[in-house]
């Protein structure tokens, strides 16, 4: 997992749905960045798309990865 995607995993946790400019924002990431980031972690099922068009939310799937990651990242 790279920084990018603990990132965003990380901002997911704390909130129910984002959008991706809310996700790049909170992340301090680049808009190119948070996109791929998400592509990523959508591809391994972290991340899922939310019934509201253009928004995210992490899975369950997702906040067990961030859980064990945190330890890693800090």
């Amino acid at each position: 997992m790279t920084t990018a995607e603990f990132a965003v995993l990380n901002v997911l946790s704390c909130v129910e749905r984002l959008s991706t400019t809310e996700i790049q924002r909170a992340a301090s990431l680049t808009g190119w960045s948070a996109r791929n980031a998400l592509a990523q972690l959508a591809a391994r099922g972290l991340v899922v798309p939310s019934v509201s068009h253009g928004r995210w939310q992490i899975s369950a799937r997702g906040r067990s990865a961030v859980a064990v990651k945190r330890k890693q990242f800090g």
